[in-house]
This record gives C-alpha cells, sequence and structure tokens, in this order.
C-alpha cells in the first residue's frame, strides 16, 4: 500500500531522523539509504521494518546530526605518515627545495586511516534506531490504516454486487433446461411431425444437456468463497492480502466456468457483470497487506 511515515528523535548521541516510504508490490522488498555511520546497523533496520510490513517495496532513508561523536573510530596509520614525509623530504632535499611537505599531501593516500565502530556505544545506538524506525512505522502504518478503510469500503461493495449476480444466474440456471427441452420439441416437430418417439427423444437430450450445463456446483462454490472474502474483511489483521488474492482468483475461475457451460444470454450478461467486479476487486487487494 501507498503509504509514508516519519519520525524526528532527539537524543544524547545526536538527531536522528527516519522516512519510509511504500509503493505497492506483490513481495516485500527493503531498501535503505543509511549514513556510513549506520552501516552495520541494516539488517536490524531491515529485520525490524519486516516484523511489521508483510508486502510492498519500501524506501527507507536515515539521517543524522551527531552532537559528541559518531559511532566510527577513526586511527591514524602513523608509521605510514612518517614514511610518506620522510619520502616527500627526500625529494625536497634532493630538489633544494623548502617547505614542500603539508598535510594535504597526504588527503589522498589510501590506509592513511583505520575506521572502526565504537562497540562500546553499539548498543545505546541501536536503541535509539529502533525507537526512531518504529515511530516511523507507527506513522506509516496509521496512513496505511486510513486508505485500508476507505479499500474496505469499496470492496464490500463490489461484493455485495457479487451476491447480487450469482443470485440472478441462480434464478436463470434451471429455466435453461426448459428452453432447451422447447426448442427442442419445436425442431423435431418441424422434421417428423406427431411421431411418438420423439418425446422419448426430447427426454433423452435434454437430460445430457442438463448434466452438461449443470451449474449447481460452481454457484454454491462461488457462494461459499464470497463469504470467506467478507469473513476475511473482519478480521483486523495482517497478512490477508495473498489470502484475498488467491481468493479472487478461484472466483474467477468459478464464473469462467458457468461462462462456459451457459449459452443462456442473460447468464453471459451476468458473468460479464462478475468478471468486471472481480477486476476491480483484484486491482484494489494489490493495496492490501
Amino acid at each position: 500500500m501507498t503509504a509514508y511515515g516519519r519520525s524526528s528523535l532527539s537524543s544524547p548521541l545526536g538527531i536522528f531522523v527516519v522516512e519510509i516510504q511504500s509503493v505497492n508490490r506483490k513481495h516485500l522488498e527493503i531498501n535503505t539509504a543509511l549514513p556510513e555511520e549506520l552501516l552495520r546497523f541494516d539488517v536490524d533496520i531491515k529485520t525490524w521494518i519486516a516484523a511489521q510490513v508483510s508486502r510492498g517495496s519500501l524506501n527507507v532513508k536515515i539521517r543524522v546530526s551527531f552532537e559528541k561523536g559518531s559511532p566510527l573510530k577513526v586511527t591514524p596509520n602513523l608509521p605510514l605518515a612518517r614514511q610518506l614525509k620522510q619520502a616527500w623530504d627526500a625529494i625536497a632535499d634532493d630538489l633544494n627545495l623548502k617547505n614542500s611537505f603539508n598535510l594535504s599531501l597526504l588527503a589522498k593516500v589510501p590506509g592513511l586511516f583505520a575506521y572502526d565502530y565504537d562497540l562500546n556505544q553499539e548498543e545505546k545506538y541501536r536503541e535509539i534506531l529502533f525507537q526512531a524506525v518504529s515511530t516511523a512505522l507507527e506513522n506509516l502504518n496509521a496512513m496505511k490504516r486510513k486508505e485500508g478503510t476507505v479499500l474496505e469500503s469499496d470492496i464490500r461493495g463490489r461484493i455485495k454486487i457479487l451476491f447480487g449476480v450469482i443470485q440472478r444466474i441462480t434464478a436463470l440456471a434451471p429455466n435453461a433446461t426448459d428452453r432447451y427441452r422447447q426448442k427442442l420439441k419445436e425442431r423435431l416437430e418441424e422434421i417428423v411431425p406427431g411421431c411418438v418417439e420423439n418425446e422419448e427423444k426430447i427426454l433423452r437430450e435434454v437430460a445430457i444437456f442438463a448434466d452438461r450445463i449443470d451449474i449447481t456446483e460452481e454457484i454454491i462454490r462461488f457462494n461459499s468463497l464470497l463469504v470467506q472474502f467478507e469473513d476475511l474483511l473482519k478480521k483486523e489483521s495482517n497478512g490477508i492480502g495473498k489470502t484475498l488474492d488467491f481468493l479472487t482468483q478461484e472466483l474467477n475461475r468459478e464464473v469462467n466456468t458457468i461462462g462456459s457451460k451457459s449459452s443462456n444470454h442473460e447468464v453471459t450478461k451476468c458473468v460479464i457483470e462478475a468478471k468486471s467486479e472481480l477486476e476491480k476487486i483484484r486491482e484494489q487487494i494489490q493495496n492490501i497487506e
């Protein structure tokens, strides 16, 4: 679901700003943009988020203004620096140069500084980060719930329409056999009028036809799936999006079978209406976790 959450936390270690933006995805994908000082907490941050979010693509951006140092410890490579100075001094002496050495000559030398994390402060940084990320997630989920209320209302309305459609199909289904019987009788009367065997042939053909076009099973299953769909919408829990997606696929399968079995024009119209509503529901479900 598309949403945005932000938090700003001031602490003795600095000011931590967390921004989380999510967009629709079938699976969970978390992308982080962290300052170098906090890269060691990347796995922790993704774990915290995954515990509360099940679907979607999330972009997480964290900025920090450190008040008293940073989690990184910087250690100079003094032996290397001394060797470099000696080398520059040797060049200066040979070329009769004065004051040729300055710190800018060391600026681009790799390996001059060693970086390591201050493990004494690690747990404090982790606790503060957890608070900041949790608050941003709360704000993100609050926006999702607000949008989710609108989605639920829309989907419930479409489920109600589908109940009406399947009721109309149920009412039309028995008439198909009667219409086929009458049509068959009329044709046989045209070909062999007044033949006593016509009725027997008609009964045989109607029985075969009735078995072939029987959609009772599909109607029962379609109604059952709609009830399951409604029950899931009543549950206030995460992770129902994939189940709703599966139920929508099954509803589509049943209505397709009904359409393939029936030659009734009115039933065909109902099938088209049902498929249209199911497609709209499918689009909305992509926003549900």
